[in-house]
């Protein structure tokens, strides 16, 4: 399974091809992460109802809603939760007769700050590196970008529940996106710029954009370079897994082990296959986006990247957190197998078939609250049974449900060198 990493265009396995040896795997013991992570945690302070999950998959929506309305030449539609000169800014650099921008794919999102918690505004940055197509005159042309985004909202605001948290409608009233000259809501009369509803973007510092296309079909070698890094756990980790234990009747870390293991081997098939929709019920759909996105690009260009032999080694939970509407395990996950790229005529074009490699990576899970006593759900639009899933369309009556309710899917993948916990 090969994730490519936007930016760096990382081709190898996507649970990580290294070249070391199964059998020579280095002890993994527990050390600090050499770079504290920012702890968002600490606005539940001050919000009950902040979560990390919601955050991020705010911003994934307001990226994407934004470059699409930048496509069309509607960023003013976005005045609620943008700010001025961020439109202007986009309105300026567009290209001469762009119509469209799609296939976005968000491939690295990371909190670099938070500040501002003894304030009355707090003040988040986050990198955000990316890919989309740019459509206009000149033929569609295919792009890099890394923003560093720097984002508001007041520190006391009760954060929304998960189905009201994307940048889909007004902050305030929850009617359909539409402004007036000034900014403010057509309906209710709202203004979001200091954050008083929900998180504004105050501004864009654009760090990188080159124009790309997907580079598919690479190998990668040599020594994994974090197979060996000691493993990042988070303090008294024994303690917070017994208190999630005993507030969790039923839950076994045996039993999450075990939905680990299927869920990553179910992904590895999908990849394999190349068919991406039967991993639909098991990552968050801001994952299962950007991965579909890359199973397409292989199908376009006529290549597969296989594992054979694929195996999972060990896996090792090192973080436990829970917030208003999500629990959230993370997890370090070794594995191997053999890992290599072929195009259509069978001809291996990356990778090494005849060897077996090993790799690992931090991968965090994610289930709904409301799952905790079943995985059980149906349709709330006509009470037909759901498959498992965030988010997923109904068989019975078509609608798409995205209640938040689901058993455990995986969320964020993250490399072992990078990883801070």
């Amino acid at each position: 399974m090969m994730f490519i990493f936007i930016g760096v265009v990382v081709v190898g396995n996507a649970m990580k091809a290294a070249g070391a040896r199964v059998d020579n795997l280095a002890p993994i013991t527990v050390t600090a992460a050499t770079r504290p992570p920012v702890r968002l945690a600490e606005l539940r302070a001050f919000d009950p109802n902040f979560s990390e999950i919601v955050f991020t998959d705010f911003c994934y929506s307001l990226f994407a809603r934004l470059y699409e309305a930048y496509g069309r030449g509607r960023v003013d539609d976005f005045a609620l939760y943008v700010s001025a000169p961020v439109r202007d800014g986009l309105k300026r650099n567009a290209q001469p007769g762009l119509t469209g921008v799609d296939a976005i794919v968000i491939g690295s999102f990371t909190v670099v700050a938070l500040r501002g918690l003894e304030q009355p505004q707090v003040t988040a940055e986050v990198e955000i590196e990316a890919n989309y197509t740019e459509v206009a005159a000149g033929g569609p042309r295919r792009w890099y970008v890394k923003e560093l985004w720097t984002l508001i909202r007041q520190r006391d605001l009760l954060s929304p529940r998960p189905e009201k948290a994307r940048a889909e409608h007004c902050p305030k009233c929850g009617a359909a996106l539409e402004t007036l000259t000034d900014g403010s809501c057509l309906h209710c009369g709202a203004v979001n710029t200091a954050g008083t509803f929900q998180w504004f973007l105050q501004s864009v510092r654009l760090l990188r954009k080159d124009e790309r296309a997907p580079e598919l079909g690479g190998g990668s070698g040599g020594v994994e370079p974090g197979l060996g890094l000691h493993t990042v756990v988070q303090p008294w980790i024994g303690r917070h897994i017994k208190n999630f234990t005993d507030r969790n009747p039923g839950f076994t870390l045996e039993a999450f082990y075990d939905r680990v293991r299927y869920v990553a081997t179910e992904l590895q098939n999908a990849w394999t296959a190349r068919d991406w929709n039967r991993a639909r019920p098991l990552e968050t759909d801001a994952l299962f986006q950007m991965h579909r996105y890359w199973i397409d690009e292989y199908l376009r260009q006529g290549v597969q990247n296989k594992v054979d032999q694929y195996a999972i080694d060990n896996v090792d939970a090192v973080k436990i957190t829970q917030d208003a509407f999500f629990d959230s395990i993370t997890v370090r996950l070794f594995a191997s197998g053999r890992d290599y790229t072929v195009n259509e005529a069978g001809r291996t074009i990356g990778g090494t078939a005849g060897m077996r490699r090993a790799w690992s990576e931090y991968w965090t899970f994610v289930r709904g609250r409301a799952a905790i006593t079943g995985d059980t759900r149906v349709c709330p639009n006509c009470g037909g049974a759901l498959e498992e899933g965030q988010t997923a369309i109904c068989a019975w009556c078509g609608g798409k449900i995205t209640t938040g309710e689901f058993p455990w899917v995986l969320s964020r993948i993250e490399q072992d060198e990078a990883y801070r916990g």
